[in-house]
């Protein structure tokens, strides 16, 4: 079923220095090792235009002997990804991962007993309010013009997506997806296995520019979520584990550019939920 509203969503033109190197051994991040300074992820969230993002800083956490890194949930539904587009991470979890079969991450959070989540929207905008708030997979290609759709893509497959009270109520979980065209979408709604869409959504598993995770709820998949303003509990959203499986390569056609920049889009959003 397809839903056209209007969407706060702001979506970044990721744009990285490339050089040719070795493609290297590793397929994962695992966390075990994490900067001591900056991290190579960030958090994004809504401003408070809701037309533009600002970023923040994740931090360490440890379950067990298990690393990982998290950011504390905020108290209005505003948190809309958490990304990596570090040039450490070329030809591993950036570049061509046109070969890649699975993308793989370990999702958790840590929250007080009356913690509730929320998402930004109306609460029965989509079936009935069953689709409460999520993280799934999402990543972007290259943008160097005007918007694009099809810079864009969600994974829309039930195994790609965790709900955040589950999360809660069950404890950590992995989240999967493959690489086909016909679990993930676009800016739009389209489908990569679209004949339409087919070579755009090719041409951006080519060249993969940020990869991670999106928070959204409702209709939509990059909305912002957050604590329940009625809530009296709180806590903090972790990563444990994030792979693709073969790691990517680097394409050295791969245009070269030399920074990370954010451009807000508020756009009519078409998605179709599992």
């Amino acid at each position: 079923m397809h839903r056209t509203l209007l969407i706060r969503t702001v979506l970044g033109a990721v744009l990285v220095v490339l050089t040719m190197v070795a493609v290297p051994l590793a397929s994962a991040e695992t966390f075990d090792s994490p900067p001591s300074g900056n991290f190579h992820w960030k958090v994004y969230d809504y401003n408070a235009s809701g037309k533009a993002l600002r970023s923040r800083q994740p931090f360490t956490v440890t379950v067990g002997s298990d690393g990982g890194v998290g950011f504390d949930f905020l108290f209005t539904p505003d948190t809309a990804l958490f990304i990596t587009s570090h040039p450490s991470y070329r030809g591993d979890l950036l570049g061509d991962l046109s070969l890649d079969t699975t993308i793989k991450a370990k999702v958790g959070v840590t929250v007080t007993a009356t913690t509730a989540f929320t998402y930004y929207g109306e609460p029965d905008a989509c079936d009935g309010g069953v689709n409460k708030a999520n993280v799934r997979f999402f990543f972007q290609t290259q943008t160097t013009g005007p918007f694009s759709e099809t810079d864009y893509w969600w994974a829309n497959s039930p195994t790609s997506h965790a709900y955040l009270q589950v999360l809660k109520d069950t404890g950590d979980m992995m989240i999967s997806n493959s690489f086909s065209g016909t679990e993930w979408s676009d800016f739009y709604g389209h489908f990569g296995s679209d004949p339409a869409y087919a070579a755009a959504y090719d041409a951006a598993l080519r060249n993969v520019k940020a990869i991670g995770l999106s928070f959204g709820g409702g209709c939509f998949f990059e909305n912002g979520v957050g604590i329940d303003s009625n809530s009296e509990g709180s806590g903090y959203f972790r990563l444990m584990d994030f792979s693709v499986d073969p790691p990517g390569v680097i394409d050295p056609n791969a245009i070269v550019v030399p920074s990370l920049l954010l451009a807000p889009f508020l756009e009519p959003t078409l998605i179709e939920i599992p």
